[in-house]
């Protein structure tokens, strides 16, 4: 249940569990007072120290202001949220050492510190499992779940009914009927055939299509298709061979049963930048798709330092929307994007990108570019993708000098790039000077020009990539500052702020 539009219910969520972590303090001081480990320890020594739990409180608060925690009430993976408490009240517990370490309080007792870790923890995942059954309940109550009309009538549409619907009905949709050349004894609810379609979302507020068609006419889905994107309406499609989708190209799952999202690219307004909702399986499908209608244009790889100074910089920002896509290569980008209701959008880095495009050039035969970084990194960077990528084409590589080109210097490198008849163009010059290139190079270098940043040293291995769990968490953002605090710190900490402010009054 989404309620991001709605500050105070915001609000009261986050003082309901600051509420809580303090009234936890008091419970964990009572199970101190009756320990038998330790010195003696009473009441008085709770309130002595109550003030100290506040500052604990506000700290965990403000970390889960950060991860989003109060954008909605619905909560899918409890690992993942157990980590992430457990993870943030550990930044307040340091905090809480801190003080008492430079206040020189010794009097607290450590075994009270642990009994409050714990308890925080219970208490905070406690509260949010109550609050997400109500929020579910809420839903079914006032019957705001998306209705959802089924298209087929074959062994697939009675298996994703029957596996969806007959026992639990999801939370987050409603059965609407389905639409099939004929009644089927083993569905409820026949709206008539696809060429009612019209009159039965009409009548019905649907508000997503699922085809469940055991065989798929491709003009029939075109002419669905048509009609969805004229009403706004979510289409999704459940495969025949369901059972060996894997996960990494499921879109979403209801029950067991895995579909995918046959809209090809929906954007999310993020501060004035129209970021895709996509995941790498469907940006690949989709580059795969359109090369070579996208030849002369260009890719952004978005994260919060492009959006902010695109939300700052008119001209900045009409070179991001001018993209045939920006990409959400930031991790809040795609998470905002979810919290907006689109549950299917998903991080898809400029690194990542260029990684999966060289592992296909040796089936799809793509020819690439590299245009940027100095000439020591791009000789590495040859070097590690004939060995890490047999088959990858590398059609030519430049390093432009660190000043800007005369009109006669930019052509030689334009005609230079084109007789190499590179399919992908890859820039890394950093932002925002790599997408003002590819913007001023428009249809002029025959080839589609993604700007991916530090993806050359990454590759070469001048730099490290943040480890799996913090890129999953999105804290690669603060490995990068680990390495390069001085030139970072500024970016991150302006940026990130001026983000998380536009965020919070949304």
């Amino acid at each position: 249940m989404h309620y991001h539009k709605i500050p105070l219910l915001r609000f009261l969520n986050a003082a309901a569990e600051f509420v809580l972590l303090v009234l936890a303090f008091v419970v964990a001081g009572l199970l101190r007072s009756v320990s038998p480990f330790g010195s003696r320890f009473g009441m008085w020594d709770i309130w002595t120290f109550l003030p100290v739990a506040g500052l604990y409180a506000l700290v965990n608060v403000a970390c889960y202001v950060v991860e989003g925690s109060y954008r909605t009430l619905h909560i899918k993976n409890w690992g993942k949220q157990l980590f992430l408490v457990a993870l943030s009240n550990l930044a307040g517990l340091a905090l809480m050492a801190t003080v008492f370490y430079t206040f020189r309080i010794s009097q607290l007792s450590r075994l009270l510190l642990v009994y409050y870790y714990l308890l925080s923890i219970v208490v905070i995942v406690g509260k949010r499992l109550v609050f997400d059954k109500a929020a579910d309940a809420y839903v079914r109550k006032n019957d705001i779940a998306s209705r959802m009309l089924l298209i087929g009538n074959g062994e697939l549409a009675q298996r994703f009914y029957a596996e969806t619907f007959r026992n639990k009905a999801p939370v987050s949709m409603r059965y609407s009927g389905y639409l099939a050349d004929a009644p089927c004894d083993a569905l409820p609810d026949y709206r008539g055939t696809v060429d009612d379609l019209y009159k039965v979302v009409r009548d019905n507020r649907i508000e997503m299509l699922m085809l469940a068609q055991d065989v798929q006419d491709a003009a029939e889905v075109r002419r669905i298709m048509l009609l969805a994107d004229t009403y706004h309406l979510r289409v999704a499609a459940v495969p025949v061979y369901n059972d060996f989708m894997t996960a990494r190209s499921e879109v979403d799952s209801v029950g067991s049963m895995r579909y995918t999202d046959l809209h090809l690219m929906d954007t999310c307004d993020i501060m004035g930048v129209n970021i895709v909702v996509t995941d790498m399986e469907k940006t690949l499908r989709l580059i795969e798709e359109k090369l070579e209608d996208w030849r002369g244009k260009y890719i952004c790889v978005a994260n919060v330092h492009t959006t902010v100074t695109a939300h700052e910089d008119p001209d900045y920002q009409a070179v991001q929307n001018g993209a045939v896509m920006a990409l959400p290569d930031g991790g809040p980008l795609s998470k905002f994007s979810r919290q907006q209701g689109y549950t299917d959008a998903a991080r898809v880095t400029g690194p990542d990108l260029m990684k999966e495009l060289l592992k296909e050039s040796k089936d799809k035969r793509y020819r690439h570019y590299f245009y940027g970084s100095t000439q020591k990194t791009l000789d590495i960077l040859k070097q590690k993708i004939e060995e890490k990528y047999p088959g990858a084409v590398i059609a030519g590589m430049y390093s432009p000098p660190f000043r800007p080109l005369s009109p006669e210097e930019d052509e030689e490198v334009v005609r230079m790039i084109n007789e190499a008849k590179p399919d992908f163009v890859w820039v890394g010059l950093g932002a925002p000077k790599q997408e003002r290139w590819m913007a001023v190079h428009e249809d002029r270098v025959n080839a589609l020009m993604v700007g991916v940043g530090a993806a050359f040293d990454y590759e070469a291995g001048n730099i490290r990539r943040a480890p799996q769990w913090m890129q999953k968490h999105n804290l690669e953002w603060l490995y990068r500052l680990l390495q390069d605090p001085k030139r970072l710190f500024k970016r991150y900490f302006v940026t990130n702020t001026k983000y998380l402010w536009w965020t919070w009054r949304q």
